[in-house]
């Protein structure tokens, strides 16, 4: 599944809602799939904010697949302004991320940054 929408605050629910219902026609129970949209909640409102922090617009792209036992999503921006510092905000969204989900990483390669999240499907 793969979804590129406008980097704005109204994409917020939309890719929140997508990837709930992603994970739903994948089997994923209720508890995981409300963590799994929390954790995509925050990794698009970062994106949101640097790339509107970075001027221009700009996209916010989710997408995901499942791998054996793990759901494995992604969200990127084109944003240029993650990791300069914010007056704003408290910084929590990444430590929320990192505490759902089973596996994080954050790359910044080119332009803007990507973050992928693995969460684990097995019981």
């Amino acid at each position: 599944m793969k979804l590129v929408l406008p980097a704005e605050p109204a994409s917020v629910p939309k890719l929140r809602h997508r990837i709930s219902r992603f994970a739903t026609e994948h089997g994923v129970g209720s508890e995981l799939v409300a963590d799994i949209a929390l954790a995509v909640s925050e990794a698009v409102t970062n994106a949101v904010k640097y790339a509107q922090a970075g001027g221009g617009k700009s996209v916010v792209e989710l997408s995901a697949a499942r791998e054996e036992d793990w759901l494995e999503v992604t969200v990127r921006d084109r944003g240029k302004a993650f990791g300069r510092g914010s007056a704003d905000g408290l910084g929590l969204g990444l430590a929320i991320i990192a505490r759902l989900a089973g596996d994080l990483r954050i790359v910044q390669e080119g332009d803007g940054t990507e973050v992928r999240m693995r969460f684990p499907l097995a019981a």
